[in-house]
């Protein structure tokens, strides 16, 4: 099921950290930081499935290169507690594959460019495997400057934009978000996926489930060292309930299939017996055209005995009747067409066997399924009650 995720951050010189540095590890590449003298090594990283610069037509062409476009940010940022960049964090649907992953970040990566006037500097990471990760979270780092570009010099303008600021920031935020909402779901449809994605909250949409807390990047690590912390615990246990919570609807989706399963094989069942009477209605109105036949024959014999008053003649008529009939041809095509009639008639039969075992397979898999979210559930349960037992136990530290 295609999931959503969109979030902007802050990359501050205040918290210590480097445009640099934060692109080095976004692109797995070896890049240098003029402003702190220090080589950012992140080749080793593996995971980065692409990566691209989006600019602006007239941008100066030194900007296009990574290096180089990030050490000229630190350098026209002289504050220490400067932002240098801004990130919308994304994840793309699992149902996506490489190449339409690619061109829904074009897509964004384009709208950021056109409305900004900014550089973008965009990766796409693939999951970690054998991480304790989830397998379908490909997603992207989209790093873009704070300045535009001028339309003249090609070169970062004097003065920042200001739409992510205190002021306007959650309204710019909230429109982002809608718009990448309605993004992932035309990209859904292209790829001819009838799900969809919906950027509001649970409370928005009514829907009664909690809200899961923030992990972040350290209880992300955690997780996949499987070190458990409080926080990844909680969020467990959230999502259990959730999970719990939404159980009846699951139920009544198993009924209605069941239901509809059943209709099909009456559905089925009355298809087969008409194909059947069918079949023999085909018979018997072949047979009955060459009877008739028949019947005209004797009729013009009838009318030939009258005419010539002489039983020789009757005979002779007779033979010669028969004659033009061409009896074997008419037994040949009345056996030929129920021949025909009955290998369509076994065909058709091992259709409807094959089909039977089909469905038969089907059920036993369904129920395989069904056993395995039974299993699944009870076990969802005895760890909701590990965690409650936990957090019985549980003395805080003071």
């Amino acid at each position: 099921m295609a999931i959503y995720h969109f979030s902007v951050k802050n990359i501050s010189r205040s918290d210590g950290r480097s445009a640099v540095a934060c692109a080095a590890y976004r692109s797995a590449e070896k890049l240098t930081c003029d402003y702190y003298g220090k080589e950012q090594d992140y080749t080793r990283k593996i995971g980065v499935e692409h990566t691209q610069i989006y600019a602006p037509e007239n941008t100066n062409i030194n900007l296009l290169n990574r290096q180089k476009l990030w050490n000229s940010v630190e350098k026209v940022e002289r504050r220490k507690d400067a932002t240098l960049a801004r990130e919308f964090e994304i994840a793309f649907p699992n149902e996506l594959n490489a190449e339409q992953r690619k061109s829904m970040l074009d897509d964004l990566c384009k709208k950021l460019v056109e409305k900004y006037g900014a550089v973008v500097d965009a990766a796409i990471h693939a999951p970690h495997k054998n991480s304790g990760s989830d397998e379908r979270n490909y997603h992207a780092h989209i790093m873009f400057t704070t300045r535009s570009i001028d339309l003249e010099t090609g070169e970062f303008s004097a003065k920042k934009f200001r739409d992510f600021n205190k002021e306007v920031g959650s309204k710019t935020v909230k429109n982002w978000r809608s718009y990448f909402a309605d993004l992932t779901n035309l990209h859904l449809e292209k790829a001819g996926f009838d799900i969809r994605v919906d950027h509001r909250s649970n409370r928005a949409r009514g829907l009664d489930l909690e809200a899961t807390l923030h992990e972040g990047s350290k209880v992300t690590q955690l997780r996949r060292m499987n070190i458990e912390t409080e926080i990844s615990l909680k969020n467990d246990a959230i999502k259990q309930r959730n999970l719990l919570s939404s159980m009846p609807d699951l139920e009544h989706e198993i009924i209605a299939t069941s239901k509809l399963l059943q209709q099909l094989k009456f559905e089925q069942s009355k298809l087969q017996t008409q194909s059947r009477e069918s079949a023999f209605d085909d018979i018997l109105n072949t047979a009955s055209s060459k009877l008739t036949e028949i019947n005209e024959t004797f009729d013009k014999i009838t009318e030939n005995v009258n005419e010539n008053g002489s039983q020789k003649n009757i005979f002779d008529t007779l033979d010669s009747s028969i004659s033009s009939l061409s009896k074997n041809e008419l037994f040949s095509s009345l056996s030929d067409s129920i021949n025909n009639q009955a290998e369509h008639e076994r065909q058709a039969e091992h259709e409807r066997q094959a089909e039977r075992e089909r469905q038969a397979e089907h059920e036993r898999q369904a129920e395989r399924e069904r056993q395995a979210e039974r299993e699944r559930q009870a076990e969802r349960e005895r760890q909701v009650e590990r965690e409650q037992t936990r957090n019985n136990n549980y003395t805080p530290d003071f």
